[in-house]
C-alpha cells in the first residue's frame, strides 16, 4: 500500500524489533529506511541463492555470526579452492593475525552486515577487496 509520498505502509509489524531497529539506525548515523532497504535486499538475495544452484565452494556465505576468520583459516582456504568471495550479512571477524597476505587471498568482500577487523587493517584494503556498506570495527 502506497500514498502519494511514496511512503510503503506495513501493517503488523513486530513494534520493539522496529524500535530497535530505529536505536540502530540512530547509531549509525543512518535513517531506518535505509537499514530496512538492506535487510530486504540481503533477504531477497538469500532466496535467490538458495535455488536449486550447485554449491560454490569459491563463495564463503556468512549470514549468522560472529564467525571469526584467522589468517591460519584463510590461508587454509586459499588452499583448498583458490582465491575465494566473502558475503556477509552478519558478524564477520577478522581476527588480529589478518594481514595484508591474507586479505590478498580474498577476491572479494561484499559486506551488508557488521565488518570486524584489526585496528591495523586500511580501509583501501577493504575497499580493494570488495563492497562494504554496512558497519566496519576496527578493533
Amino acid at each position: 500500500m502506497t500514498n502519494s509520498s511514496n511512503s510503503v505502509l506495513i501493517r503488523g509489524l513486530d513494534k520493539q524489533i522496529y524500535n530497535r531497529l530505529v536505536g540502530r539506525a540512530k547509531e549509525l548515523g543512518k535513517n531506518v529506511a535505509d537499514l530496512v532497504n538492506e535487510a530486504m535486499r540481503g533477504y531477497v538475495d538469500d532466496l535467490d541463492n538458495h535455488s536449486d544452484a550447485p554449491i560454490d565452494p569459491k563463495r564463503i556465505v556468512i549470514t549468522g555470526g560472529p564467525v571469526v576468520l584467522s589468517k591460519s583459516d584463510i590461508l587454509g582456504i586459499f588452499g583448498e579452492v583458490g582465491p575465494f568471495r566473502v558475503d556477509n550479512s552478519g558478524e564477520l571477524v577478522f581476527d588480529s593475525d589478518v594481514d595484508k597476505e591474507a586479505f590478498r587471498r580474498i577476491e572479494r568482500i561484499r559486506n551488508t552486515g557488521r565488518l570486524k577487523v584489526p585496528k591495523d587493517v586500511h580501509y583501501l584494503a577493504l575497499i580493494k577487496t570488495g563492497h562494504i556498506s554496512g558497519t566496519i570495527e576496527k578493533y
